[in-house]
This record gives structure tokens, sequence and C-alpha cells, in this order.
């Protein structure tokens, strides 16, 4: 992905709810380089994987998602890897794979259905 295609979205954890006011997020970003601890505790920064899913959606980390191959159908939720690469993990919280090599090379057909935050009752066993 290229810097041109960086997007990510912020997750407010003290109201509950994405923020999409773009001067409240440069506002947010000015705190986050400067330091407002106080600040940074209030909010959650989720990058986009640069994939989209079946109907154009950007996947975000923190999307759950629908995914299907020819052998199976699977809800899984985006997760970021320590080494900066995206991946599918699992209701049981295991590793199921990168989500770039699943859905670009082996074609798994992928859909959001919902966020860690707003269903997080999608990934109860």
């Amino acid at each position: 992905m290229k810097l041109s295609n960086f997007d990510f979205r912020i997750w407010n954890t003290a109201c509950k709810k994405y923020i999409d006011d773009v001067g409240l997020i440069s506002n947010i970003m000015c705190d986050l380089i400067h330091s407002a601890t106080d600040i940074i505790e209030d909010f959650e920064i989720e990058l986009w994987t640069g994939i989209y899913d079946k109907n154009g959606k950007k996947i975000y980390e923190g999307d759950i998602v629908k995914t299907k191959s020819p052998y199976d159908c699977f809800l899984a939720k985006v997760s970021i890897h320590k080494e900066g690469t995206f991946y599918l993990e699992s209701k049981s919280r295991d590793y199921i794979g990168s989500l770039i090599y699943l859905v670009k090379d082996e074609g798994y057909d992928t859909e959001i259905i919902g966020n860690i935050h707003e269903n997080p009752e999608l990934l109860k066993c």
C-alpha cells in the first residue's frame, strides 16, 4: 500500500462511536503527536488494510468479516500482527491466515458484517 492510500478510522472509547469529523480527527492527531496521554487513552486508531470487501467497503483493523472459501465459511476478526501484517483471527482467537493472501491470492469472498466495538457478540463462541 502506498502512503497516498493510507487511511484509518478512530474509535472514541469514551463516547463509544467512530469519529467522522475531519476537524476533530486533525485535533486528535495533533494531540497524539504531542503526547497528550490523557487524550490518547480515549481513542483507538484502526488502520485500513488496503483491501475492499465484496461490496466495495474498506476493510479496517477491528472489522468482523464473513469469509467464504470453496470449502468453508467462517466469521473472523481482522487483526494486525506485531510485524505489521493484517491477518484473520478466529472466534477462539486462533490465527487463520494472512488477510492479503486469503483475499487477493486465494480469492476468498469477504464481507464486513460488523466490528469489534459495535458488534462484539458476533465473536462469541
